[in-house]
């Protein structure tokens, strides 16, 4: 009897080390406690301070003396910068502009070294005549950080531009280092690309996937992003070539309008043979750019060719692709297999969990479907073995 509750003891431990484990790897938000600045219009209203702490203006739109601005309008780059408590593997960025937005160009996070590792860049340009989030995804940065430097061309938006607060969400436990492997992991952008059709030859090229994103975050028909020759057409397709040969872990498909139309996508090995990692149905998705973010979990050969297929007729309008990154390791790294069928399915459940967290955040399943599936693993859960 003893050993009975010595072992539901020892049991009950490894349940909590478990639960305290898995939340303490989810990603968490973050608002500023520190805060400098090129410039500022004021040592109180409209300082680098105002932008501490959550918001305190948005949604509201305006000139506010609760947000930062320069010292001057129309005056060239200028730049916040953020301290948080906690240093994290960043997620993503989110910055509420609540006047005169779109002048952001450079998001940069900083180590706890010091040292600035740019996360983002593009052209400002007006993006509303409404307050807005502005939020960027991490994909470049591996390491954890605990600052945010935000630089402005504040010419590019005529006007105060200005700043109410800055979040940083992200998680104490890498994700590089589950999604993308060890040490020899490897984040690429394509250096070629090719379609079925294309737009024009100067403009909404294939060519134009290549690098890195150019037209993300921002939303709508851009020229510097991919299109196929018509909208509507039907089946169209895309391949871009990367230079080291990789075992892929992941794709990132940067789409800046009208998502939702990839139905496939493929890897193509060194002796050119195709292997389908990824199937889909195409969906509408919300009038914004997204990161969608393909896993290869069935695909177990080295690569740097990848194809896509979209099927354009299913979405309506023009659907533009702008970049395309590719996520993988030198070395093939495998997980050691559990013989328990139990410890499985209960590693399958968690896995589909997370799963359907991804599909409610990026909208990429009915919402009716996926709240079945949410139930399904509930009642899984439940079971007792």
């Amino acid at each position: 009897m003893q050993r009975n509750w010595f072992l539901i003891a020892v049991l009950g431990v490894l349940f909590l080390f478990g639960t305290v484990s898995e939340v303490h790897g989810q990603s968490f938000k973050q608002w500023a406690i520190t805060a400098s600045a090129s410039s500022e219009y004021g040592s109180g209203d409209w300082s680098a301070q105002q932008s501490l702490g959550e918001p305190n203006f948005y949604p509201n739109y305006g000139d506010s003396t609760y947000a930062w601005a320069p010292a001057s309008m129309n005056d060239g780059l200028q730049w916040i910068e953020l301290g948080f408590l906690e240093a994290v593997y960043v997620d993503y960025v989110e910055i509420y502009e609540t006047f005169n937005p779109g002048a952001v160009v450079k998001i940069e996070l900083i180590d706890e070294t010091g040292r600035p590792h740019l996360m983002w860049e593009g052209t400002g340009g007006r993006a509303a005549t409404t307050a807005r989030v502005f939020c960027i995804k991490n994909a470049l940065v591996t390491v954890p950080c605990n600052k945010v430097r935000v630089t402005l061309d504040t010419d590019a938006v005529g006007g105060w531009n200005e700043i109410d607060a800055v979040s940083l969400t992200g998680s104490y436990d890498s994700p590089w280092s589950t999604v993308q492997g060890s040490a020899d992991a490897v984040l690429q952008w394509a250096s070629g690309a090719k379609a079925s059709s294309q737009y024009r030859e100067d403009r909404w090229t294939p060519e134009h996937m290549t690098g890195r994103p150019d037209v993300y975050p921002r939303y709508g028909d851009y020229e510097t992003a991919w299109v196929a020759s018509t909208s509507d057409g039907g089946q169209e397709w895309v391949e871009l070539f990367y230079d080291e040969v990789v075992y892929v872990k992941r794709i990132d498909v940067y789409e800046t309008c009208n998502p939702g139309a990839i139905v496939k996508a493929e890897l193509i090995d060194e002796t050119g043979r195709t292997h389908v990692f990824w199937e889909g149905r195409a969906v509408v998705a919300p009038e914004e750019s997204r990161i969608l973010m393909i896993e290869n979990a069935k695909v177990d050969v080295p690569a740097r060719h990848i194809r896509l297929v979209l099927q354009t007729d299913q979405v309506p309008g023009w659907n533009e692709i702008d970049a395309v990154s590719l996520i993988g390791t030198r070395s093939m790294a495998r997980s050691p297999m559990t013989t328990d069928p139990f410890a499985q399915l209960a590693s399958i459940v968690l896995r589909l969990g997370r799963a359907v967290e991804r599909a409610k955040e990026q909208r990429l399943a009915d919402t009716g479907f996926l709240q079945e599936l949410e139930q399904i693993l509930e009642d899984l859960s439940s079971l007792r073995y």
